[in-house]
């Protein structure tokens, strides 16, 4: 393709020529001028025409191939800019950065998408057309064939109550075909957006052949945690292995219909199978996998105080600049506007010499060893936040001590000493409220 030269450049290299035709003796010389003790010094120097011809061919021009604009008007659709015959397994990678498309070939990832036919032309297709080509292999689940993705389709019945059937058939499927291609399987849904380079990174660090997966962890349901399947999660290829040999065909250790929470189900299985449920954060305990997205993660004041979240968080919860790990891997409820923006801020807007200060290989997360005890919401938070909405309560209420409550956070033991109207004590008690 040819690449036509900026107007300034043009403008530049005409007048260089008309110099030349005129044999312009300014054309072939540079003159500079030297101030030394007040006094001007004049030096000449002959310089080829050919090296200015060279200066004119190639100044501006040396990033150029890094750059690809698209015109077209307002109004018209967006369209792909995939041919039906292109792959998406192709390498798009920031600058020309060594270690990245080193990481390519060396942390192999399967990317399958959880959609509906639905879907295809719309959140499926933003997937494909922004990160979903980073990844080493992309494929779509749905109930439907289309060969424009393309999607596999699979004897499954869409609907939210049939995510754990599509799941268990996905795995089996993208391990019966491509498991001696790839290391590393990811799940994610059509509304996630994934950093695929920051999640090799991260995956760079553990061995493929020991069982362990990774997400967003949650506390509930299962003793060990499992994670969130919004935003996205990633099997090795060992425990991969463990769910479709061993847990598959086993009611025992994995659900056998298609019923039932994906997540949870999957986490369940996880646990039977001895897949380790492993701790995602950064060295400075800040998240990589979010099920939200970033505005509310970098202000969660805008997630209700009785929400669910903070309920089943696993972690100490963290905001504002400190919400995010700098190798921050996935979001979630990303929307087709949002998911493009995103793609655009990360890979087309460059800070001029910002460099990448990481080390090779990330450093250990807090819970590395898996012993750290799960995160719960302060009590005399819940204590104050209920006394506030509880200004009808009577003014002879009786008061009801409670004392010595004791709780963990960001391994801190605290005790505190305070009151409740004891027409809500009871259920005061039992709820878990923060607020950040």
């Amino acid at each position: 393709m040819k690449i036509e030269k900026p107007p300034y450049e043009r403008r530049g290299q005409a007048e260089a020529e008309r110099k030349r035709e005129n044999d312009d003796p300014s054309s072939s010389e540079i003159i500079i001028f030297i101030t030394c003790c007040g006094c001007g010094v004049w030096i000449w120097f002959d310089i080829v025409r050919e090296s200015i011809s060279f200066i004119n061919d190639v100044g501006f021009t040396f990033h150029q191939n890094d750059i690809n604009v698209v015109e077209s008007d307002a109004n018209q659709e967006i369209q792909s800019n995939e041919t039906e015959e292109s792959t998406v397994h192709e390498v798009n990678i920031v600058g020309d950065d060594i270690r990245g498309k080193e990481l390519y070939d060396k942390v192999r990832v399967l990317c399958w998408i959880l959609t509906t036919p639905e879907n295809h032309k719309t959140r499926a297709l933003a997937v494909k057309e922004t990160w979903g080509k980073r990844c080493n292999i992309l494929l779509f689940m749905s109930s439907a064939n289309d060969s424009t993705l393309p999607s596999v389709q699979l004897a499954v019945k869409e609907g939210r109550n049939g995510l754990w059937g599509k799941t268990r058939e996905a795995f089996r499927y993208v391990w019966d075909r491509y498991q001696d291609q790839v290391d590393w399987f990811l799940k994610a849904d059509d509304d996630t957006y994934v950093i695929v380079e920051n999640l090799r990174y991260f995956l760079s660090s553990f061995n493929t052949s020991m069982p362990m997966w990774f997400g967003h962890k949650y506390k509930a349901i299962v003793k060990k945690g499992y994670f969130s399947g919004g935003a996205g999660y990633v099997l090795s290829k060992e425990a991969t292995r463990r769910f479709v040999k061993e847990g598959y065909f086993n009611a025992l250790i994995c659900r056998h219909d298609h019923q039932g929470a994906e997540d949870a189900e999957m986490g369940k299985c996880m646990g039977n199978l001895n897949v380790l449920t492993m701790d995602t954060r950064d060295s400075k305990g800040r998240g990589r996998f979010f099920p939200f997205v970033p505005e509310n993660v970098y202000y969660p004041g805008k997630i209700t105080n009785n929400y669910w979240y903070w309920q089943n968080i696993y972690y100490p919860p963290t905001k504002g600049r400190d919400c995010c790990s700098d190798s921050t891997i996935s979001f979630h409820y990303v929307n087709i506007k949002m998911m493009r923006m995103l793609d655009f801020f990360f890979y087309q807007i460059r800070p001029f010499g910002i460099g990448d200060q990481r080390p090779a290989t990330p450093e250990p997360p807090p819970d590395f060893n898996l012993t750290e005890t799960p995160w719960f919401v302060p009590k005399e938070t819940t204590a104050a936040a209920a006394t506030r909405n509880n200004n009808t309560v009577a003014a002879k209420t009786t008061i009801i001590p409670i004392t010595n409550v004791t709780h963990v956070m960001n391994k801190t033991t605290i005790t505190t000493t305070t009151t409740l109207p004891n027409a809500t004590a009871n259920s005061m008690l039992s709820t878990v409220v923060t607020r950040l």
